[in-house]
């Protein structure tokens, strides 16, 4: 019970809040087919029951007459056969149950005799109205004979009632089954179907999606009410459209407006907020870092002041362009007022790629502009505040890095400063170094050691080495590793080469003419210089002021130099050549060579790097490559050094593999000029 309920609870409050339209029209149908049929079928009932009653009864009249006729003759003879004949012939009508002769005249027993498949009681039934009892009496000339009594069964009208209804009812619904094949699918293609067409018509309306094809356009054809409701809708739906658009672009430079600047069109303050708030997230949930620079360009009034505010817009569209050049596609920048930029730079592993990303926005800042056809340069000073490290939250990142700007002005401007202290310590420290060794180059703290290289066959000093060296007055003697990255840097490489080929150039022609014999001078050149055209020219004069005759100097440059530039660097090997001074490839085996620019540029000898030398006593392979690297230069006429020699294992597999020239510790360490001197007098002695 309690299932029907609920059953008719949600009916009810489905019908209560709207039934979908098809349903709806898919009962008006068929109430409206069956109602009506129904209804004709109750009313033929009710007449077919009044018209069956009336015939029943005047069958049983009729029945009652038959009897009481049948039975009058054997009831005046006194025939017990014959009266029982007729009592069993009535009883083959179906309509009688039993039948009952009682004699009136002769003194006999009463006749009764019932259907054999009753099984009831007659009195019993009676009163129940499953029967329906009739007498008569018997006539004969007018005397009565007796009486005649038949017992009915009630429902034998009732059963063909019933079998008259059942056929009925099977027609009704054919006449309904057939009505709702006719009328359900023309109701279904001239109503529901565009009535759920206009429904996705009116639901396209809501999408207010301005990148839908045109094909997605409904087109009505029909001439109906339904087909004038979709054209109207189609109308309305093509002006939304426009109006969607239009709002579209209203948006967009509303966002635009809202987030960025108008003059570079990078993002604004707002924009560059929740930018980094978000990556604060992200950088605290993932355990990461990034950075805020904050960068202010020198001297930017007085281009705003001399040349105009035009010429300062200008100005800061290039600096935004160059920005977004410089960085990397995951870094961000914003321009946060007047001549200040802000930006974030994820994705840190280090606080020194911070700097080497600083150093190359200074480099394109300081590039000239031009300017009402006048080329002008400006600088920039830049802040670097670390997250976590120096600050968690926008406004402290932003105001470390901008007490970073002053510290950077106040160094002297066109550089860059961090704000967290110990890197400051760390960068204050390199500009203290860096200033100590342009006064270092000026005023002679350089010095050169000098390693000598051996003939591997016959333990000949063949060769010697330069390698620079700092005597700093208070950090004692500093080596290559300490200094030359910073010479680098800062540009003092080209001086301090300088120095170094004249210096040696100057060395070899002392020894010369004291009668000492160290064979060639062989001096490094960093990338930076051998890239440098004006090296030639340094060359020259320093072979010039020394006299020492070129083919005894010879130029070491590492094979990633080989590589890099190869018209550059062709050109400068090619004048090298026509000089005289030889060229030796350095660290060979560490790049990526080819035999193709070896071939083509041919220097003169090829330098095996220490960590092929050193493994060769543990690694097979290590032996394999070095006696490939020497095969290779046998076979293009090169003379090979190897470097790192350390023990007499090494220097034995090395002069077994048909290595010319050997290098290390083994043989010696870089000495100064006074220590060379005495190694060759103690190997002479």
């Amino acid at each position: 019970m309690n299932f029907f309920l609920t059953r008719w609870r949600r009916l009810r409050l489905r019908v209560r809040k709207g039934m979908p339209l098809r349903y709806t029209m898919m009962v008006v149908v068929v109430v409206g087919v069956l109602l009506p049929a129904l209804l004709l079928l109750a009313l033929e009932q009710r007449i077919s029951e009044k018209s069956q009653q009336a015939l029943l009864t005047q069958s049983e009249t009729a029945l009652m007459k038959i009897g009481s006729v049948s039975i009058a003759e054997p009831m005046w003879v006194v025939d017990r056969v014959a009266l029982d004949a007729a009592a069993v012939r009535l009883l083959e009508s179906p309509q009688i149950v039993a039948v009952r002769i009682e004699d009136g005249l002769a003194n006999t027993p009463v006749l009764e005799r019932v259907r054999a498949d009753f099984t009831g009681d007659l009195d019993r039934d009676t009163a129940g109205a499953r029967l329906s009892r009739r007498a008569q009496a018997v006539m004969r000339n007018g005397e009565s004979l007796g009486t005649l009594v038949l017992w009915f069964d009630a429902d034998y009208g009732r059963g063909l009632l019933q079998a008259r209804r059942d056929q009925m009812l099977v027609l009704v619904l054919l006449q309904t089954l057939a009505i709702l094949a006719v009328l359900m699918p023309i109701l279904v293609t001239r109503v529901l179907r565009p009535i759920e067409r206009l429904k996705e018509h009116a639901s396209a309306l809501l999408e207010h999606n301005l990148d839908a094809p045109a094909a997605q356009l409904f087109v009505w054809r029909r001439h109906d009410e339904l087909g004038l409701l979709g054209r109207h809708l189609g109308r309305v739906q093509e002006e939304l459209r426009e109006l969607f658009m239009q709002l579209g672009k209203k948006n967009a430079q509303l966002q635009q407006m809202a987030f960025y600047d108008q003059l570079t069109g990078l993002p604004n303050r707002s924009l560059f907020i929740d930018l980094v708030q978000r990556e604060m997230l992200a950088a605290e949930r993932n355990g990461q870092h990034f950075g805020i620079f904050f960068i202010d360009l020198d001297r930017f009034k007085a281009v705003n002041d001399s040349m105009g505010h035009a010429a300062g817009d200008a100005l800061l569209i290039e600096v935004a362009r160059r920005l977004r050049e410089v960085l990397r596609e995951v870094d961000v920048v914003c321009r946060q007022s007047g001549d200040e930029f802000l930006v974030l730079v994820r994705d840190i592993d280090h606080w020194e790629s911070l700097g080497e990303l600083a150093q190359r926005i200074l480099r394109v800042v300081e590039a000239p502009v031009v300017l009402a056809q006048i080329p002008v340069k400006v600088s920039a000073s830049m802040g670097i505040a670390l997250f976590p490290e120096d600050g968690r939250d926008f406004e402290t990142l932003v105001k470390n890095a901008d007490i970073a700007v002053y510290q950077a002005k106040t160094l002297g401007r066109a550089r860059y400063s961090f704000y967290h202290s110990e890197l400051n310590s760390r960068l204050l420290a390199n500009l203290e170094l860096e200033q100590e060794l342009a006064y270092a180059i000026d005023h002679n703290q350089l010095v050169l050691h000098y390693q000598p290289q051996v003939d591997a066959s016959g333990g000949q000093l063949v060769a010697v080495e330069a390698l620079v060296r700092w005597q700093h007055p208070t950090r004692g003697l500093l080596y290559p590793a300490q200094f030359i990255g910073l010479a680098e840097e800062s540009g003092q490489i080209a001086e301090m080469g300088v120095w170094t080929l004249r210096e040696a150039c100057r060395q070899l022609a002392d020894w010369t003419a004291r009668g000492i014999m160290v064979g060639n001078m062989a001096v490094n050149v960093s990338a930076l210089e051998f890239r440098d055209h004006r090296l030639l020219d340094s060359l020259q004069a320093a072979l010039e002021a020394s006299g020492v005759p070129p083919q005894r100097l010879e130029i070491e440059i590492t094979e990633s130099v080989l590589m890099a530039e190869t018209e550059t660097s062709q050109r400068i090997i090619e004048r090298l050549r026509q000089i005289g001074v030889g060229i030796a490839i350095d660290d060979f085996g560490t790049g990526y060579s080819s035999l193709a620019y070896l071939k083509r540029l041919r220097p003169h000898q090829l330098k095996i790097d220490r960590s092929f030398v050193n493994d060769t006593e543990t690694d097979s392979d290590s032996r394999a490559i070095v006696k490939g690297v020497i095969g290779l230069a046998n076979a293009l006429g090169l003379n090979v050094v190897a470097e790192g020699v350390e023990t007499a294992e090494q220097q034995q597999f090395l002069i077994e593999a048909g290595c010319h020239t050997l290098q290390g510790y083994f043989i010696a360490k870089p000495l100064s000029v006074d220590a060379l001197e005495d190694w060759l007098r103690k190997r002479t002695a």
